[in-house]
């Protein structure tokens, strides 16, 4: 049983073809052409299908799994919001699909496509109740409670990012200032560097460095390299961090916290002091909470499992 998956962002669409199984057979990924508006981004996604199939060697499809970057209505099919790509807004991006593949579309945000991706395929395989989290540029997540994705009321519940650690701190694009996304995501490390002009005049890594240049990635090898003031704001955001995790853990009580997403990547540079910062930072209240590195493929295997969990 081969199922076509995407993942829509902004910048680029990645299109795979994979089993029931969890197995991608199969990658393609392109610029986004969203300046063609949602006619040419669906346009784009049934060239990209007909020709990752044909590449692969696929004539016939069971499902389609659409994730995208954005609040989404997953029993219509609708885009509710989409601030990357103009004219998505309200569009249901399902339907053409269904109509040209003769198959039914499922889509999904692309954090709680990922949390389900663990569930099914993953770390979480054994875990009734668990919180996924996502470090990318920003920071998002999805909560897996009694073997059940919790979508919330309006369907936007794991909006973990958006949790203030930190009052009166940066702004954040949701307009509130603080949150946990605008200061430990990877734009909120980048600007809390940046912020600090002198310090990165007188690192002896960033001084020789083009500010534009400056990314979490960059700040991670700069902290290995002996780099103090590289050291001191990963140390920060691992502090913060843990402060959301333990928020979590208080309100939750789930059995595991499986990080994902590119800062994830840093690997035990970046897990082995978060346990402990958590660990620290849970005084009285400890109990036994896995903290776990999710799948490195875990947004393609996403377009997969949404097709795959029903509630």
């Amino acid at each position: 049983m081969y199922i076509l998956g995407y993942d829509v962002g902004g910048t680029k669409i990645s299109a795979v073809v994979g089993d029931e199984n969890g197995h991608i057979l199969k990658k393609i990924t392109m610029r986004t052409m969203k300046e063609y508006g949602k006619i040419g981004v669906t346009d784009q996604l049934i060239s990209m299908g007909e020709e990752l199939l044909k590449k692969a060697g696929i004539k016939e499809i069971s499902k389609i799994g659409i994730i995208f970057a954005g609040p989404v209505d997953s029993e219509k099919g609708i885009i509710i919001s989409s601030p990357n790509i103009i004219g998505l807004k309200n569009y249901n991006i399902t339907k053409r699909l269904e109509n040209h593949f003769n198959v039914k579309v499922y889509l999904q945000n692309d954090a709680s496509a990922s949390t389900i991706a663990e569930k099914l395929f993953g770390s979480a395989r054994d875990f009734s109740n668990f919180v996924y989290i996502t470090l990318s540029t920003g920071i998002g997540g999805g909560i897996f409670i009694n073997n059940k994705l919790y979508r919330g009321r309006h369907g936007m519940a794991g909006e973990l990012g958006h949790m203030v650690i930190l009052p009166n701190g940066p702004i954040c694009g949701c307009g509130r200032r603080g949150c946990l996304e605008a200061i430990a995501s990877g734009r909120g490390i980048e600007r809390r560097v940046l912020e600090n002009i002198s310090a990165v005049k007188n690192s002896t890594i960033f001084s020789d460095m083009n500010p534009s240049d400056i990314d979490a990635k960059k700040i991670f090898a700069a902290k290995k390299s002996g780099d103090m003031f590289a050291q001191l704001i990963v140390e920060e955001t691992i502090y913060y961090l843990a402060v959301g995790i333990v928020n979590i853990i208080n309100i939750l009580d789930p059995e595991a916290i499986i990080i994902g997403g590119g800062i994830s990547q840093e690997g035990e540079d970046l897990f082995r002091p978060l346990k402990m910062a958590v660990r620290e930072e849970m005084k009285s209240m400890k109990r036994p909470v896995k903290i776990l590195k999710a799948l490195k493929n875990g947004a393609d295997l996403g377009c997969i499992a949404i097709t795959q969990y029903s509630e």
